[in-house]
Parts: C-alpha cells; structure tokens; sequence
C-alpha cells in the first residue's frame, strides 16, 4: 500500500512539474575571450537595421522590453547610462511560422492476425517567436554575449500578463550573465 501510495504522488508531481513548466526554451553564446565581469555600465536600444514583427515588436512591447531588460541588468549591478556606456544592450524579435507533423504510428500487436494498421498523420501549423538580447562592447561594438528565447507564441490574455511575461522571459535570457561584482566598482570608489 505504502508503494502504491508513493508512486501515485511521484507521478502526480511529475505532471505538476511539466505542467508549470515554461513554453520558452532558453539558449545563450557568449565569447570567451572577453571577460564579462569587467563592465559595470550598460544602455538598451533596439537592434539596428532588424525588422521586428508588427506584433511582437510593436512599440507597446518595445517599451516592455526596454523596461525589462533595464530592470534584470539593474538587479544585476549595472548602472544604466546614456553617454558612453560600457555595454550595449540590444534586442530584438522575430516570428516564423513552423509546422510539425504528428503520426499515431499505430503498429498492433495483433499485426499479424488483423494485417497492417492505418497510420494517421497529421500537421499541426503554429507560430514560433524568437527574443533576442545581444550585449556588445562599447567602442569596439562586437558582440560579446548573446542570449535567446524561442518557442510557441500564446497571448496572454491581460495586459499585466503581458508585462509578466516579457519579464519572466527577459528573466531567463539574462539569468546566465554574470553580476556585477563588488571589485568592478572598487576602481570607481578610489578614483573619488
């Protein structure tokens, strides 16, 4: 009984666990020749010469963007400047339409007394978005670290979703980017 007991709630929290979690999936690249802990100082633009998505770049996300990716570098340590940055934070976004094609494989294991089964196929049309943060290095303006989000578009169905969810994935592209660390300001605090 005690079996049966846990295995029901090993596979009740299982199915918690991919139900919650999230549609996004997160990648970064970044160089290794450049160290990231360096730089304390940062502004945010959009990508030049990039078309974005009527939709997912209109101007109302485009400020959700700017906010958020300011919010999550701020947290971070760095200090947003508008003269001579040390990093540039850039984004963009994009949208492409994908198509997935599903089978049933029915294969029975009384093949070889019913004969063959039909095997259904079927497509499945949706759209996938892509949010891009690029950091380059002031100065000498190469990227220098790169992180994205893709995965199935879903609108939320408020406004606040909206901002909570462009947060949560601006969250996610830049959890892997280092802090500012206490010795990159130590220069700052002996040049006064």
């Amino acid at each position: 009984m005690k079996y049966v007991i846990k295995s029901v709630l090993i596979l009740v929290s299982g199915v918690i666990f991919f139900s919650c979690s999230q549609a996004f999936q997160v990648q970064n690249d970044y160089d290794r020749s450049v160290n990231l802990k360096q730089f304390k100082t940062f502004r945010v633009e959009m990508e030049k010469e990039m078309t974005n998505d009527p939709i997912i770049g209109s101007e109302l996300n485009s400020r959700r963007i700017l906010g958020a990716v300011a919010e999550v570098m701020e947290q971070k340590g760095y200090r947003q400047v508008e003269n001579n940055p040390e990093l540039v934070v850039r984004y963009l976004t994009d949208v492409k339409d994908r198509q997935q094609v599903r089978s049933n494989g029915a294969m029975s294991p009384y093949w070889w007394w019913y004969g063959p089964q039909n095997n259904n196929i079927s497509t499945y049309n949706y759209q996938e978005g892509r949010l891009i943060v690029n950091i380059y290095q002031n100065g000498t303006n190469s990227l220098i670290w790169q992180g994205w989000a893709s995965g199935r578009l879903k609108a939320p169905s408020k406004r606040e979703d909206r901002d909570a969810m462009i947060k949560g994935v601006i969250g996610d592209i830049l959890r892997t980017f280092p802090q500012a660390t206490a010795d990159t300001y130590s220069n700052e605090i002996g040049e006064r």
